[in-house]
């Protein structure tokens, strides 16, 4: 009896008190509807004259968020279980939609976009440190090659310029894109992602191709299309 209250004590110090952990699996089911609705609002704040719907949507993106913090606070997914603080991180997404909605109904539109950007680095950092390989995370980070990409296809006027930029980062896009096409976790519609991961290798290729050439207004066409694709990938209800 001693042997066993001890194992018990031992597990209370790393587990919630209510339970050993609740399934991930559940909790990935769970984030689709809020982390969908999340997107959409970060896409509709990219426009100023998206102010109204976005304003919609934010507003249902709270609700659906603090449904989900409020199933799990207490009952803290098994990956997650070694957060003392998981409780304060799992609502900070409503706290974040509460303030880009106080910021839309300002007029601020574009400050809005950049307040909810910071939901998608809070929950990559939450899955990364707790060893979780993510479809959204493998995309987040090739958001953020592509942005470098297509900020870098503006600022190189000249042929020479443009050339040397892509030799040097078109095949880190390349590499980026090819690690969100072997993710595993990918939901339901295999097919729609298994199009859209193709899709953006053959927008990168023509990219590349259009860099190599120094045409940067080839390249910037092609940029749209890479941007495009990964749209694609960002929008399909990824199960992590």
């Amino acid at each position: 009896m001693k042997k066993m209250t001890l194992v018990v004590l031992v597990l209370g110090l790393f587990f919630p008190l209510n339970g050993i952990a609740s399934s991930y699996d559940d909790f990935k089911k769970d984030i689709i509807a809020p982390y969908s609705l999340y997107k959409k609002a970060l896409a509709l704040t990219s426009k100023v004259e998206n102010k109204e719907k976005a304003i919609g949507v934010v507003k249902k993106y709270i609700d659906a968020w603090h449904q989900l913090a409020a199933s799990y606070e207490q009952d803290v997914p098994q990956p997650f279980a070694w957060m003392s603080d998981f409780k304060i991180q799992i609502n900070k997404p409503t706290a974040v939609g509460r303030e880009a909605l106080t910021l839309l109904e300002a007029g601020e539109v574009h400050a809005a976009h950049s307040a909810l950007e910071e939901v998608r680095y809070q929950l990559w950092e939450m899955r990364v440190k707790s060893g979780i390989s993510s479809l959204n995370d493998k995309v987040n980070d090739f958001h953020e090659a592509m942005e470098i990409v297509l900020d870098g296809i503006k600022e190189h006027n000249d042929a020479a310029g443009l050339k040397k930029f892509g030799k040097r980062y078109g095949a880190w896009l390349s590499i980026k894109w090819e690690e969100v096409g072997r993710a595993q976790d990918t939901g339901t519609d295999q097919e729609a992602f298994a199009k859209a991961v193709t899709e953006g290798r053959k927008a990168i290729a023509d990219l590349r191709e259009k860099m190599s050439a120094g045409d940067q207004a080839g390249a910037k066409k092609a940029g749209g299309t890479v941007k495009k694709a990964y749209k694609g990938v960002f929008f399909l209800n990824a199960t992590s």
